[in-house]
């Protein structure tokens, strides 16, 4: 018997039962809001499975893309049912949406909701994605966090910056010297090499990968392993599956999701307590390394944190410092690829700026260099890091958004992608126009990652905010300029601009569907 009918069975097997108690549990839920307005507009729904066919869809298509076109046909604020779940989905595509959720309902809404691959080997209880903004735990993570990636205590890590962006250009620099026949480089790889190092020094002070090899050819498999374990890892915390659609086949975890997710996190798991804790206890720890491990090993010290939840944070601190800036940084060398004229402005405002030094440093950057920051910010409102923000309603009375109901319970999906495509906030809304995040002088940036109009909102918005906002707004900019100054960048042999493509990965998580791979020359400029 195949695996689907092994499903089909499973799911006839608990029909009857599942059907005799659903009029109970809407009812008890139609009760307990009866006080809210109705449910935002949605597609019709079947009996018992709701949406479950349209949710599907969403799985196995581009989510993002699938529900903005949900709220063109049914509204900025639209919901939908799936499987034998009493809690709807609402889906959020505009910026008075995102708004009124965010920040008129923040505290209501703080909590994101956890799809069933986050809670394999239980990752989702020592999670700061996930666990709720009232937990002692949480707060003392965002602490933690706070003091080496965000903040003013930014400038404590500018040297770590400098040092790996320097190291990336060189390691370009030599492969274009070694390549003079043509040979192109997977620049996604060497931006994620870099991205290691830098987030490994301010963990715990050591470097994990040589990007100067890296970009020699020769195999890294100690980077593939990384870059694959962090992937799986961050869909499975981003992307929901066919468990949360029919919470009773989670147990039995039909396409082996749990299983796969959790052989990844025990691998990340191990490495860190093994290699990296236990390793800097046995060394006695009492050297000032003046990274987050001395912060996190003075906690537990004291019994605030368990070792265990260390190696939780420091997980998804790789996870989601690495992966997403990558996935900006080779977007935004794609773009500017498929746009020679974008590329040739921006060039020339390197070496206009800092033409005269052999490496840019983040000094350089700092109220300086608009273009290129325009062109990272026009990158994350077309590509931001993560298309879907996932939030829950965890108001005992719900809430009300745009004259519709929201029960507690209600997974609330704010399609970033959306809100950053929305042509009623943004002309030529499809177009990669950097020149829209300049004034009038193109001098003057406009727009910043706390839009209070929340038309521009790629890390998110509220408490549960991007803990690695500041860093990505200076780590991001370093890395491309750091690609760019003083090398120009071509296309393989028989591809034209438009032969760039600009496909995304079908997840939560916007990646390019195909790995960018250019050939780098050294500039005679």
């Amino acid at each position: 018997m195949g695996l689907s009918m092994i499903l089909l069975a499973c799911i006839y097997a608990v029909a009857l039962f599942v059907i005799s108690i659903h009029v109970v549990l809407n009812k008890r839920r139609r009760d307990a809001s009866s006080s809210l307005p109705p449910l935002p507009p949605g597609p019709w729904g079947l009996p018992l499975i709701g949406n479950t066919f349209y949710f599907i869809g969403v799985l196995r298509h581009s989510a993002h893309r699938v529900l903005a076109r949900l709220n063109q046909t049914y509204g900025p604020i639209a919901s939908f049912r799936v499987g034998m779940s009493t809690s709807p989905f609402v889906v959020l595509s505009s910026p008075a949406a995102a708004r009124e959720a965010l920040a008129g309902n923040d505290l209501a809404v703080s909590a994101r909701w956890v799809p069933d691959g986050a809670r394999a080997m239980a990752h989702n209880e020592g999670s700061v994605l996930f666990l709720p903004s009232s937990n002692p735990l949480w707060k003392q993570h965002r602490v933690s966090i706070s003091a080496h990636f965000s903040g003013r205590s930014i400038e404590m890590t500018r040297q770590i910056r400098d040092r790996h962006a320097r190291r990336l250009a060189e390691a370009v620099r030599a492969a274009a010297c070694r390549r003079s026949g043509g040979q192109p480089v997977a620049v996604g790889e060497a931006v994620f090499g870099a991205l290691v190092n830098v987030v490994s020094n301010i963990i715990f002070s050591r470097d994990l990968v040589d990007v100067v090899e890296l970009m020699s050819g020769q195999p890294q498999q100690q980077l593939l392993y990384y870059k694959g374990n962090m992937i799986a890892i961050f869909e499975a915390l981003a992307t929901p599956n066919i468990s949360d659609i029919f919470p009773f086949l989670a147990r039995l975890d039909p396409f082996g999701l749990r299983r796969r997710v959790s052989r990844n996190l025990a691998e990340f798991y191990k490495m860190f307590d093994e290699n990296v804790v236990q390793s800097r206890l046995a060394s006695g720890g009492g050297a000032n390394h003046g990274d987050l491990l001395d912060l996190v090993l003075a906690r537990h010290a004291k019994s605030q944190i368990t070792r265990a939840e260390i190696s939780k944070l420091f997980t998804e601190l790789f996870v989601a410092g690495t992966d997403t800036s990558m996935n900006t940084v080779e977007w935004a060398m794609a773009r500017l690829l498929r746009n020679p004229d974008k590329l040739a402005k921006l060039r020339a405002e390197l070496a206009a700026s800092v033409g005269s030094k052999e490496f840019v440093e983040e000094s350089d950057l700092v109220g300086k260099l608009p273009y290129l920051h325009a062109v990272v910010k026009e990158i994350l409102r077309l590509h931001p890091p993560l298309a879907l923000l996932p939030r829950e309603v965890a108001a005992e009375e719900g809430v009300s958004l745009g004259g519709f109901g929201m029960p507690k319970g209600t997974r609330m999906l704010v399609n970033l992608w959306a809100v950053g495509r929305d042509p009623t906030a943004w002309p030529e809304a499809e177009e990669f126009v950097p020149e829209r995040f300049l004034g009038d002088d193109n001098k003057t940036p406009v727009v910043n990652f706390r839009d209070p109009n929340f038309t521009y909102i790629p890390f998110g918005a509220g408490r549960k905010v991007c803990p690695g906002m500041d860093m990505a707004a200076r780590l991001v900019p370093l890395l491309l300029a750091s690609l760019l100054h003083k090398v120009e960048w071509k296309l393989p042999d028989g591809m034209a601009p438009e032969d760039v493509d600009l496909r995304e990965h079908g997840t939560a998580v916007l990646r390019p569907a195909t790995p960018l791979r250019a050939i780098p020359v050294m500039s005679t400029v």
